[in-house]
């Protein structure tokens, strides 16, 4: 069978990705990627920006009952729902399509009806909220009770905490796919060039009634093209997807292009479109084998510097939305300081049309002086998005507002 003779490939290659001989050493480094803020200049509740075709209008507003910091696993509403996760608790909110609260639930454990701390991913489909975890698919109703599990063959196993992403993509009742997530690690690896060439970029399971359990039968990889196939080393190479039809779409944070893949037909990218996003700066690369307990620091700084896309949101009628980051406006060689005291990076959405090859930067609207942040947007549908803000009177609740996204004819 052909995904029996895939997994030994992989777990072949796995084995050079586990080896002891290039393992990074146990050290806890945070890059900053991972923890900024949607940062801007005084702006007013309705998003304008005269040189852009679109702007964003405040119509509406909803009370959010969660009483802790949480983001939104969902970049978008699917099936009518919403999933939050609150990072002090570790648990999960199912919101309907105004974001208002039905139920929540932590079902975090290492029993057969559980899932593990580990998730990769979760998602919505045929009513069924399902988690990935490093073992197995959960899939539970939407009030939190247990249907069933179905385990899934290596190599995608999780070393991921935390709130989970949405990128695991259904494509039939028992065939799905996702990123794959070994690459998370390619900045400490001093032979990531052959890595990239070796190992799937995306990678589809599809339910085995011979093995009864998910096993790979589809993959991609990535375009030799790309910046990533340089010497020099970023601080990131994890890739990001969404599936449109029987596509599937690629990007990565540091660059403003989408690969699209046709499923079942080619293993690397039949199509390649590089938006022209104003202020997105070319990544830096550092000249190291590897991120180090000694060169960290500047893999952090080059985070800082860095422009960054956050989720890409596929709308409705070939449309696209994304915010990004422009990337502080300091340099390399910038004292501790000086890069301390510089301003915060600017953040922006962009939107673009893939029918009319338009594309347009969107101002983001704020909130009592705070700007929306990551993991705090999602596309409710009918052009309209959810924006999260904190509550500055009462800390128990959070407020959603609900922004429609216009163009700037109709005034």
């Amino acid at each position: 069978m052909m995904f029996l003779s895939y997994n030994k490939f992989l777990r072949s290659v796995l084995k050079r990705l586990n080896s002891p001989s290039v393992c990074f050493l146990s050290i806890t480094i945070f890059i900053s990627i991972n923890s900024f803020f949607f940062i801007s200049c005084n702006r007013n509740e309705n998003s304008e920006n005269k040189d852009s075709a679109f702007y964003l209008e405040l119509v509406d507003s909803v009370k959010i009952e969660i009483p802790y910091e949480f983001g939104l696993v969902f970049p978008k509403v699917i099936d009518g729902k919403l999933l939050a996760y609150s990072y002090l608790d570790q648990t999960f909110h199912v919101l309907d399509s105004k974001g208002r609260l039905q139920n929540s639930f932590n079902h975090q454990g290492e029993g057969p009806k559980e899932y593990t701390w580990n998730l990769s991913f979760v998602t919505i489909n045929n009513g069924h909220l399902i988690f990935m975890d490093n073992k197995k698919l959960s899939y539970f109703s939407y009030q939190g009770e247990w249907v069933k599990s179905i385990p899934f063959n290596a190599p995608n196993k999780s070393l991921r905490g935390g709130m989970p992403s949405n990128e695991l993509a259904f494509v039939g009742e028992n065939k799905f796919i996702v990123p794959n997530i070994y690459l998370d690690v390619l900045s400490r690896r001093p032979d990531h060039r052959a890595v990239l060439d070796s190992v799937p970029i995306w990678l589809q399971y599809e339910y085995s009634q011979i093995t009864n359990q998910f096993e790979v039968t589809e993959f991609g990889h990535l375009d030799t093209m790309s910046v990533f196939f340089s010497d020099f080393k970023y601080n990131s190479y994890s890739p990001r997807t969404f599936v449109d039809g029987g596509n599937v779409n690629l990007f990565f944070n540091l660059t403003p292009i989408i690969y699209t893949y046709s499923i079942g037909e080619s293993k690397y990218p039949i199509e390649k479109i590089k938006f022209d996003v104003p202020g997105f700066k070319e990544p830096i690369g550092l000249d190291y084998k590897s991120m180090t307990i000694d060169n960290y620091r500047h893999f952090n700084r080059a985070s800082d510097i860095n422009s960054h896309i956050n989720d890409v949101i596929s709308l409705d009628n070939e449309r696209i939305f994304f915010v990004y980051s422009q990337g502080k406006n300091i340099r390399m060689n910038d004292s501790e300081a000086d890069a301390i005291e510089a301003p915060d990076p600017l953040f922006y959405g962009y939107f673009y049309d893939f029918s009319s090859r338009n594309g347009s930067q969107i101002v983001l609207p704020e909130h009592n002086g705070h700007p929306s942040f990551w993991k705090k947007v999602s596309y409710l549908g009918n052009n309209k998005f959810l924006f999260v803000f904190e509550n500055e009177i009462e800390r128990d609740f959070y407020w959603g507002k609900i922004f429609e996204l216009k163009s700037a004819k109709s005034r």
